[in-house]
């Protein structure tokens, strides 16, 4: 079994079908078919199940596409490991972080680290916690800049600083229709939300549970989800009163609602930069993270 041979049978696996896998590998059908047909004979396994228009893949070959995935991962991984060696070194880092972070602390720490590695360039990929946590665990980026609370036992992490301002956009806020406050102010306790119906964040829940009952009571929890764009759609229908992370993305969102930060005591979210500590890291990406220690 060959590299070559996992390269072809992931586009197989990728494509559901040999004739558009070899086109996109940009070879004739028959070696691609022979060579298919030769890591099944090795392997003593059928890898797909075969009718007149595609492939379905076996259970045998869903085994094999992950551990595929993972040892291509290594192999490149160990390239890009050799290659960032030296004073000249040159390569990529992919950092996957959200999207706050990326826009005020990222900038200048990637300035200064190509002054020193011109030769260096970076992918960022955006998104939430778990989208980022999910690509560092299918080796697409290399580090992550994710926001607490996530799993300690597996990442190395540093905190990252921010400055009060950002630190202001990411203090978790109450948001909900204006019948749910009283008085006025940008601004709310957290012992006034006691009793009001609150819609969380299941990543936050243990957090604002602990800081509720902190100050004396347990929160009024009415709907848990996954997605802030599910809190915010149930505090529009006047539902209760949704605790969310990031001031700016409900002032985009959902700019009819009211939006108050929550202090006494304020809440935040650290940053982090995190990385696997299953998974070996290039020279490069150590030297980054150096930037922020």
């Amino acid at each position: 079994m060959t590299l070559k041979q996992l390269e072809y049978f992931l586009a197989i696996a990728e494509a559901g079908h040999i004739t558009a896998a070899a086109k996109n590998l940009n070879i004739s059908q028959p070696p691609l078919s022979l060579q298919l047909k030769a890591l099944e004979d090795e392997l003593g396994v059928q890898l797909f199940e075969r009718d007149k228009r595609n492939l379905t893949i076996t259970h045998e070959g869903l085994i094999l596409k992950e551990r595929a995935i993972a040892i291509l991962n290594q192999v490149n991984d160990t390239v890009r490991e050799l290659q960032n060696l030296g004073v000249d070194a040159q390569g990529t880092i992919r950092i996957g972080t959200v999207a706050s972070v990326a826009i005020h602390l990222l900038p200048e720490r990637i300035v200064k680290f190509r002054t020193d590695h011109p030769n260096v360039d970076f992918q960022i990929f955006e998104g939430n916690t778990t989208a980022i946590t999910e690509m560092m665990e299918n080796g697409q980026v290399d580090l992550g800049i994710i926001r607490e609370p996530f799993n300690t036992g597996i990442y190395n992490s540093v905190p990252l600083r921010e400055s009060s301002a950002d630190e202001h956009e990411e203090s978790f806020v109450a948001v909900g229709k204006p019948e749910f406050f009283e008085g006025d102010g940008d601004e709310i306790a957290l012992a006034d939300l006691r009793g009001k119906p609150l819609i969380l964040h299941r990543r936050f829940t243990d957090l604002i549970n602990n800081y509720c009952r902190q100050r004396g009571f347990s929160p009024n929890v009415i709907c848990q989800n996954s997605e802030i764009a599910s809190s915010l759609s149930w505090a529009e229908a006047g539902l209760g009163i949704a605790i969310v992370a990031n001031a700016q993305t409900v002032r985009e969102k959902a700019p009819k609602l009211v939006i108050r930060k929550i202090v006494n005591p304020t809440i935040a979210s650290q940053p982090y930069l995190v990385w696997d500590k299953n998974r070996n890291i290039s020279h490069l990406a150590k030297q980054f993270i150096d930037l922020f220690s």
